[in-house]
């Protein structure tokens, strides 16, 4: 089985910092897991709920920024822009999102997130009690595994939530919220 390698913070906060010249931006992935746990650096892809260009119709423009760059472009499952950046041996994962179709994410989340800091900058990213809530919504089998994988973390002591703010936020997703509530007792989570 071939295994990805940790890919340090500090770089991935120069290409997020290059990306900014096309784009502002919201991180909504588990990178802010790896944050919060103070990791070097991720293992992971990096999701971007992006503000400032329709990963849609300006498909072109995000094409032509990742090839002056050198960077390889390709598409997400749901047919969004995926830019593949080279990092040492490795290979950074941007997936580039919006609201489209099944994909949803609140606009009050997008407002409540964040500054962290990734390498020598400064981005916006959700919060985690905010991630939770948007696994929780989407609950596919890897979402319910990555909950667990929150709430082990939470019960060694390694990452804490506010459980006030996880209730008060539930109801922004509206018909879908005692669903979410009801996912997130399942896997030990109780609001």
């Amino acid at each position: 089985m071939w295994v990805k390698n940790m890919i340090p913070f500090n770089k991935i906060g120069e290409v997020l910092h290059e990306l900014q010249n096309l784009t502002d931006f919201v991180i909504i992935g588990d990178t802010i897991v790896d944050i919060e746990l103070k990791r070097k650096g991720t293992e992971s892809d990096v999701d971007l709920f992006v503000l400032g260009v329709s990963v849609l119709i300006e498909d072109d423009k995000i094409r032509e920024f990742a090839y002056e760059r050198g960077w390889d472009y390709g598409k997400t499952p749901i047919d969004t822009p995926r830019l593949l950046v080279p990092i040492n041996d490795e290979q950074l994962q941007i997936d580039l999102y919006e609201n489209i179709q099944d994909f949803f994410v609140p606009k009050d989340i997008l407002d409540n997130a964040i500054n962290v800091k990734i390498g020598g900058y400064t981005f916006k990213s959700v919060r985690l009690e905010d991630y939770i809530l948007l696994k929780a919504n989407a609950f596919r089998e890897e979402d319910e595994d990555e909950l667990k994988t929150i709430v082990y973390l939470i019960g060694e002591g390694k990452l804490k939530i506010d459980k006030d703010y996880l209730k008060n936020h539930i109801e922004i997703f509206e018909e879908n919220a005692n669903s979410i509530r009801e996912r997130l007792s399942s896997v030990g989570i109780k609001i």
